[in-house]
């Protein structure tokens, strides 16, 4: 697993959780939540309840794979979730980017810009 090992002059000493995702030689993993089979848990959901969390901000590579199954798989678990649009790029595939806005928007997961996460009236739910 050499290949996804951290580089040697990453300090993660202060990181609480470091979550292993696409372990499994046989299901992608684009969620942090679950992987594909939508069955295996990555053990994420639980970490933020035990730490009383309540709601997800969601960024990354790509926004319109992995933030978006993320995403799709913290609301369906239950958190409010907010994707920071700004914060993320996407690759798209075919139109890939349009239907992950739709898909987030049909269910009600709100894209916000890094600097409304300062303004908490956009964050009400």
């Amino acid at each position: 697993m050499s290949g996804a090992a951290f580089h040697p002059s990453l300090d993660i000493a202060h990181a609480a959780l470091v979550l292993r995702k696409g372990i499994h030689r046989d299901i992608d993993s684009y969620s942090a939540f679950y992987e594909n089979d939508h069955k295996t848990p990555t053990g994420l959901a639980g970490y933020l309840r035990e730490r009383d969390l309540k709601r997800a901000f969601i960024a990354g590579l790509a926004f319109d794979f992995c933030v978006r199954y993320s995403a799709e798989d913290a609301h369906s678990t239950g958190f409010p979730v907010f994707v920071v649009d700004n914060a993320c790029r996407g690759i798209d595939v075919d139109g890939s980017m349009d239907l992950t806005r739709a898909s987030l928007a049909a269910r009600g997961i709100a894209c916000i810009s890094a600097e409304a996460i300062a303004a908490p009236s956009a964050l009400r739910r």
